[in-house]
């Protein structure tokens, strides 16, 4: 049975003060609990129904994290999920992960990404394709938001995500690995080397990439439409799409 005071805290951190406040975020639904169990996330506490805890999906070596039993119209309550998935973890913020050289990797550098969705889907097409990490601006949406969790369906658990100052990144950075910046006029990213490491911008979903960014761009990149554009055509690819496809064409051409 779930507590008051545990209601309270679990539907606190829908907001990212309390997140911060607590160092602690929400992962919910069998899937997202499974894959933090699996990483090396500190899990604070668990609340699941009878389904999930007769299932046995608490690992061995999870044995000390506290698990709290309670009923479906309970997790109901507390859940964010149009239909509430028999768990919901609460799992502390990670201490600050340094951030590396670029050098020998393909980093993701993300300028005011805001919307939530977009960084979740961002995160999970990064780790498919194997990408090293991603660098975020500081005023792009939360890592930790939970409509961010949720749409990386677990790879937050995997892919390291630095949020810095890019303008200053970019400028230590700049002249040792190539920037490649996603922009309607550039290069066809079919047609070019891409090379085996560099940083790639993708910038805000409505307004590109920032003025202060592009002079650090060494190569501009386009993904060409089917057919030239007309009349209601859309104008630009959304940010997650546009992700998606840099990240095969980089891994088509320079396989792991």
């Amino acid at each position: 049975m779930i507590s008051k005071n545990q209601l309270k805290l679990v539907n606190s951190l829908r907001l990212q003060k309390y997140r911060l406040e607590h160092g602690l975020f929400i992962a919910e639904g069998v899937k997202l609990v499974d894959e933090a169990l699996k990483s090396n996330f500190d899990i604070y506490q668990i609340f699941a129904t009878t389904e999930w805890i007769s299932f046995g999906h608490l690992p061995k070596n999870r044995y000390l994290v506290e698990v709290v039993e309670i009923s479906q119209a309970e997790l109901e309550k507390i859940s964010a999920l149009a239909t509430a998935n028999q768990v919901l973890a609460l799992v502390k913020l990670p201490s600050g992960i340094h951030l590396p050289d670029p050098a020998g990797e393909w980093t993701l550098l993300l300028d005011q990404i805001r919307d939530p969705g977009n960084l979740g889907t961002i995160i999970r097409t990064a780790d498919w394709f194997g990408i090293d990490r991603i660098v975020a601006a500081e005023n792009s949406v939360e890592l930790w938001n939970p409509k961010v969790v949720q749409a990386s369906m677990g790879s937050v658990f995997r892919m390291p995500v630095h949020y810095t100052d890019i303008e200053k990144y970019l400028s230590d950075n700049a002249q040792r690995v190539p920037v490649f910046g996603t922009m309607l006029q550039g290069e066809d990213i079919f047609n070019i080397q891409m090379g085996t490491e560099g940083i790639v911008v993708i910038g805000n979903e409505s307004h590109g990439i920032s003025d202060a960014v592009k002079p650090f761009i060494t190569r501009r990149i386009t993904i060409p439409a089917a057919t030239a554009g007309s009349l209601g055509r859309a104008e630009s690819l959304n940010a997650s799409i546009a992700g998606a496809i840099i990240c095969y064409e980089i891994r088509r051409q320079c396989p792991k």
